[in-house]
C-alpha cells in the first residue's frame, strides 16, 4: 500500500457509518452446520462436504441448541444451558448474479467468536482473528453462478491467553460462545474501489483498493490521483460542516466520496460529526469546554442471548436509559462494543471508553507472551481503524486492571490515531497516556460516613493522592460503588434465554429454607434504597472534587457473575427495580447539580444547622442564577429558608453559592428534616435529623440489664419488663477473609453460647461475599410505625441516622476487602452493634429491627427484638447506646424510645422464645 500524502493528525473525531455498498447480498438465514468437537473437520475436508445439521445465522451455536447440555448448576454465575468450546463448521451455497461479472467481491462477517477460517468452493481464503472488529475476506473476482462458502469458527481458548476473567469471553458475562452475529454480507465493488475513509477536521484520509494488477489514473473528489497496483492512501482537503458534535448538541452531517477510473466507479456516503477532545489542568475538554464524565461500566451482561446486541435500536434503548439517569459516558470493561453501539452513542451524545479484550488475572501479564501480545497490538489497530471515526469513541484503554509495559501499546495507539485519549497503563505520566484511572489506592471510591464535607481528593490523605490532585492528567474514579442489595426473585421469570439463573434460585431456596420468603420484596426494596443513597453520596463526592475527570459506576444494573453482585438500581435487563426515578437520580447526577458541604447530619434542637451550598456546572455554558435553600419537615412544613443573590456560576467548575445557617428550634423533635438547595434550574436534597438536647430520665417501670444473668432472669421471673443491652463486642462469629473462598467461609455453625452474632456494620456488602468474604449484611429493615420506634424517626431501611448506632459507617473496611493498602485517616466507630442470629426462632418470628442478611447466607438476624419469658417481657437491643452518649443524640433518642415502649401498654410480645435459645444467643 502506497501512502500518497502525509498530514498531521489532530485530536478531532468524525464518524463513518452506513457506507453505501450498492451491491450487497445478505447471507443471514439457514446454513448447514456441524460441530467439530474432535477437531477432525480440516483433516476430513468438511469445507468441501455436506454438513448434516442446519443452523440459523446470525447467532451462536449454543443459542440455536448445539453443544453440550450443561447439567451442573453454577453457584458463581448464571449457567449456560448449552456450552460448546471448539470448532464449528458453517456452510451454504450462494449465487453470484450475472451483474457482478468482473466485480471484486468481499465477505463481511461483523462479529465472529472468535477465530474464523474461510473456504470458497473448497479453496482456502485464510484466517481472521478478532473479538472486536469484523472479519473481512477479500475474495477477488468470483464468476457469476453458484458457489459454496464454508466457514470454520474456533472459540478454543488457550493459544492466545487473554485471561478467562475478561468480559469479552468470561462465563461471568457473555461467555466464550461460538458463532457469528451482526451483519453477514457478500459485497461487490469494481476492481478499483474505496476501501476505507477516515475523516479529520482538516482532511479526508481515503484508502483505495486495486486488484487489477496495474496502476491506474483516477478522479477522486474531482482530483486527479494515481492508484498504484497495490492501492493507495490519499489525503484530501476537507472542510467539515458546522456545528460541532458534543453531548448537548450531537450534530451529525453527511459527506459523499466519489471515485472514477475509466469504467470503474465507487461512491460512499456517510454521516460524520466533528469534536475536539483534549485535556487541560486535570480536566477533560471537549471543543474548548471542560466536561466531567459520568457513567456506568458495561460488563457485557446479556442473559437472553449470551452476547451483546448488534442492532442500533437496542443500543439506543440502553444508552437512552443511561442518559435519563444523567449519564454521559460508558466504559466497556475489557471488551469492545459493536458498530451499533457507536452509532447510538453518536446520535445521543454519549462518550465511550473502549478496551482491549484482556484481563491478566489468570493469564501472563503483557510482555510475557509474544503471540498473545501481538494479538493485542493487532486488536488495537483493528479497533482504531474500525471505530475511530465515531465522535463517541472518546477513550481507549488496554484492558482491565492488568500490569505490564502497556505504554508500548498506548504510544502505538497515540501514534496511529490522536482522535481519542488513551488511558495511562504503566505509570500515570503524560509520556504514558492522557488520563489516569484510579481506584481504592487513592480514594476514588467509597464514602466517608455521615458527612458531605469531603471530596475525592480528601478521602485518603497521602502523598500519592496529592500527586494525582496536582497532576495535569484528568483522573477517572475507577469502578465507584459496588454496594450490594438483595435480589427480587420475581425477576427470575425474565431469564428465558441461554443463561439460566440457577444461582438466584439457590438464593431463593435458601431464603425459603430460613422461613423468610415472604420478606423477599421488603428485603429488595429496603436494601436497594439504602444502596442508592450511598451511590448518591459517592457521586456527589466526585462532583465536589475539582479539578476532576469523572467517575465510573459499577454498575447501574446488577452483575449476575463473579459470585453474583446485586449492585444496581436496574436489573440485569436494564429495567428499573423501582428504587429511584430517573428524574430523582438526575438531581445528584447530571451536568448541573446543587451540592452541599456539611460536617454532620445529626443535630439537637438547640444547635444551628450550618452548611456550604455549591453548584457543579458542567452544562453547556456559564449560568447566571440566584439560589434558594429551605429546610422542611416530613409534612413539608417550613422550618427555615433563605436565598442568595444572583451570581455567575462558571462552566466547568464547582462554584460556591454561599453559607447556610439556620436555627432548628421550630422543628418538632425528634424528626427527620429535608434540606433543599435550588440553583441553576435544578435542586437537590439531603436528610438530616433533629433530636432533643436532653432526654427525660428513664422510667422506673423498666429494668435495664447489660447481661442475661441471674439478676435479669430474676426480674423476668417476677414478671418485670426488662430491656437487655447485649454487648456488641461479645458472642461474635469469626469472619475469615477470602477471595473466591469455599462455602464454608460464608456459613457459620449453629448458634451456641459465645457464638451467636455477626459483627454489625452500617455499610452493606462490597460487591459480594463469594468474591470478597465479609460481614455481608445489607441494611436494617423495620416497620417505621412500630411503637418501639415511635420516638426514633426512621424509614424502613438504613439511613444516616443509623450510622453511628451500627458502626463501621465509612468504606474503610470495604477498601481493605478490595485489597487496598492505603493509609486511612477516617473517623469511624467499631463494636457499636451486632446482628444476632435468630435462625432457631419460630418461622413467623420477626425482629423489631431486622438486619437483612446477604443472599448467600440468608440468616434471620436481629438487632432489636422481643420475647415473653414466663410472666416477664424481654426487649433485647444489640446496640451500644451508652458509650459517649453526650456526643450521640441518636443513641440517646433510640434508647429513650425503647424505654418508653418497654414501659407502655403496647409492649406485648407475641412469641415466647425458649430459655435454652436465649441462653445461647445472650450469654457469653
Amino acid at each position: 500500500m502506497t501512502k500518497v500524502k502525509c498530514a498531521f493528525l489532530v485530536i478531532v473525531v468524525t464518524m463513518m457509518t452506513g457506507a453505501l455498498h450498492s451491491q450487497v447480498q445478505n447471507l443471514a438465514g439457514q446454513w448447514k452446520f456441524r460441530l467439530d468437537a474432535d477437531n477432525k473437520g480440516l483433516e476430513e475436508r468438511w469445507f468441501d462436504a455436506q454438513l448434516p445439521d442446519s443452523i440459523e445465522l446470525p447467532g451462536s451455536c449454543e443459542e440455536r441448541g448445539f453443544g453440550i447440555k450443561n447439567t451442573v448448576k453454577d453457584p458463581h454465575r448464571l449457567t449456560r444451558a448449552i456450552k460448546y468450546e471448539g470448532k464449528a463448521w458453517y456452510r451454504r451455497t450462494i449465487t453470484v448474479p450475472a451483474s457482478w461479472k468482473g466485480k471484486r467481491t468481499a465477505l463481511f462477517l461483523e462479529r465472529c467468536h472468535w477465530e474464523s477460517s474461510l473456504w470458497i468452493d473448497g479453496v482456502p481464503y485464510g484466517l481472521r482473528n478478532s473479538l472486536s472488529a469484523p472479519h473481512v475476506y477479500d475474495l477477488g473476482l468470483l464468476n457469476p453462478g453458484t458457489h459454496t462458502i464454508a466457514i470454520c469458527i474456533d472459540n478454543t481458548y488457550g493459544s492466545i491467553p487473554i485471561g478467562t476473567w475478561g468480559f469479552a469471553i468470561t462465563d461471568d458475562t457473555q461467555g466464550n460462545w461460538n458463532g457469528i452475529t451482526g451483519r453477514m454480507e457478500l459485497r461487490a465493488t469494481d476492481p478499483i474501489w474505496i476501501s476505507d475513509i477516515q475523516v479529520y477536521a482538516d482532511r479526508l484520509q481515503v484508502k483505495l483498493g486495486n486488484i487489477t494488477g496495474k496502476s491506474h489514473q483516477a478522479v477522486l473528489q474531482n482530483r486527479q490521483v494515481t492508484v498504484p497496483a497495490a492501492g493507495a492512501i490519499i489525503d484530501l482537503p476537507f472542510k467539515p460542516a458546522a456545528p460541532v458534535w458534543d453531548e448537548f448538541s450531537p450534530a451529525l452531517h453527511t459527506v459523499t466520496v466519489t471515485l472514477s477510473s475509466g469504467r470503474f466507479k465507487d461512491k460512499k456516503s456517510m454521516k460524520y460529526g466533528i469534536r475536539k477532545l483534549t485535556t487541560a489542568k486535570g480536566q477533560f475538554v471537549v471543543n474548548g469546554r471542560p466536561v466531567l464524565m459520568r457513567g456506568p461500566v458495561n460488563e457485557c451482561i446479556y442473559p437472553l442471548t449470551g452476547y451483546p446486541p448488534m442492532d442500533r435500536a437496542s443500543w439506543v434503548r440502553v444508552l437512552g436509559i443511561c442518559k435519563s439517569y444523567g449519564f454521559n459516558f460508558m466504559r466497556f470493561n475489557s471488551w469492545c462494543p459493536p458498530e451499533a453501539a457507536f452509532e447510538a452513542a453518536d446520535e445521543l451524545g454519549f462518550y465511550l471508553q473502549v478496551e482491549l479484550p484482556f484481563w491478566s488475572i489468570d493469564a501472563p501479564v503483557f510482555g510475557e507472551h509474544p503471540l498473545r501480545d501481538q494479538f493485542l497490538a493487532d486488536e488495537l489497530q483493528r479497533i482504531l481503524q474500525t471505530y475511530g471515526n465515531h465522535p463517541s469513541f472518546a477513550f481507549m484503554a488496554m484492558g482491565n486492571e492488568s500490569p505490564g509495559p502497556f505504554e508500548v501499546l498506548v504510544n502505538k495507539g497515540r501514534n496511529t490515531d490522536t482522535r481519542m485519549l488513551y488511558r495511562c497503563q504503566n505509570g500515570d505520566t503524560i509520556t504514558n497516556g492522557d488520563f489516569a484511572e484510579r481506584g481504592t489506592e487513592i480514594g476514588q471510591r467509597g464514602v466517608k460516613g455521615p458527612r458531605t464535607d469531603w471530596d475525592r481528593w480528601s478521602l485518603i490523605k497521602t502523598a500519592e493522592t496529592e500527586k494525582y490532585r496536582l497532576s495535569s492528567l484528568p483522573t477517572f474514579a475507577h469502578e465507584v460503588g459496588q454496594w450490594a442489595s438483595y435480589p427480587d426473585f420475581d425477576q427470575l421469570e425474565k431469564f428465558t434465554g441461554t443463561l439460566k439463573p440457577y444461582n438466584y434460585e439457590g438464593f431463593r431456596h435458601s431464603l425459603a429454607k430460613n422461613n423468610m420468603a415472604d420478606q423477599n420484596k421488603a428485603f429488595a426494596q429496603a436494601s436497594g434504597k439504602f444502596a442508592v443513597s450511598l451511590y448518591k453520596d459517592e457521586i456527589e463526592g466526585c462532583l465536589r472534587s475539582y479539578p476532576y475527570g469523572g467517575f465510573q459506576v459499577v454498575e447501574a444494573r446488577d452483575f449476575p457473575g463473579e459470585g453474583c453482585a446485586i449492585i444496581g438500581w436496574l436489573d440485569a435487563f436494564w429495567d428499573s427495580k423501582g428504587l429511584i426515578t430517573p428524574a430523582e437520580f438526575r438531581r445528584f447526577c447530571g451536568p448541573v447539580v446543587c451540592l452541599l458541604s456539611m460536617p454532620q447530619r445529626i443535630y439537637t434542637s438547640d444547635e444551628l444547622f450550618t452548611a456550604k451550598a455549591m453548584l457543579s456546572n458542567y452544562g453547556p455554558a456559564a449560568l447566571r442564577s440566584a439560589a434558594e435553600w429551605k429546610i422542611t419537615d416530613e409534612q413539608n412544613n417550613a422550618i427555615a429558608s433563605g436565598s442568595f443573590a444572583g451570581s455567575t456560576m462558571q462552566q466547568g467548575k464547582v462554584t460556591s453559592i454561599g453559607d447556610i445557617k439556620a436555627s432548628l428550634k421550630k422543628a418538632h423533635s425528634p424528626s427527620r428534616l429535608l434540606v433543599t438547595v435550588s440553583a441553576g434550574g435544578t435542586s437537590n436534597s439531603w436528610n438530616i435529623w433533629v433530636y432533643p438536647a436532653k432526654q427525660v430520665a428513664a422510667t422506673p417501670d423498666v429494668r435495664v440489664h447489660y447481661a442475661f444473668d441471674d439478676a435479669a432472669r430474676k426480674d423476668l421471673a417476677n414478671g418485670e419488663r426488662v430491656l437487655l443491652f447485649s454487648s456488641p463486642a461479645e458472642g461474635l462469629y469469626e469472619i475469615k477473609t477470602a477471595f473466591m473462598g469455599p462455602d464454608s467461609v460464608r456459613q457459620f455453625p449453629p448458634v451456641s453460647k459465645g457464638r451467636s452474632a455477626i459483627a454489625g456494620t452500617y455499610m452493606p456488602a462490597f460487591w459480594n461475599m463469594r468474591l470478597f468474604n465479609q460481614a455481608g449484611t445489607l441494611s436494617v429493615l423495620c416497620n417505621p410505625q412500630h411503637p418501639a420506634l415511635a420516638g426514633f424517626p426512621t424509614e424502613a431501611h438504613s439511613d444516616w441516622q443509623w450510622a453511628d448506632l451500627l458502626g463501621r459507617y465509612t468504606a474503610q473496611a470495604s477498601y481493605g476487602i478490595a485489597g487496598d493498602a492505603a493509609m486511612h485517616e477516617w473517623d469511624d466507630r467499631f463494636n457499636r452493634s451486632k446482628s444476632v442470629v435468630l435462625n432457631e426462632t419460630p418461622a413467623d418470628y420477626r425482629p423489631i429491627v431486622q438486619v437483612i442478611d446477604n443472599y448467600e447466607r440468608n440468616y434471620k438476624l436481629g438487632i432489636i427484638f422481643e420475647t415473653r419469658v414466663g410472666k416477664g417481657k424481654l426487649l433485647i437491643c444489640a446496640l451500644d447506646l451508652d458509650t459517649d452518649t453526650g456526643k450521640r443524640p441518636a443513641a440517646r433518642q433510640l434508647k429513650a424510645s425503647l424505654l418508653q415502649y418497654a414501659a407502655g401498654e403496647k409492649f406485648n410480645p407475641t412469641h415466647e422464645l425458649s430459655i435454652e435459645l436465649l441462653e445461647k444467643i445472650l450469654s457469653f
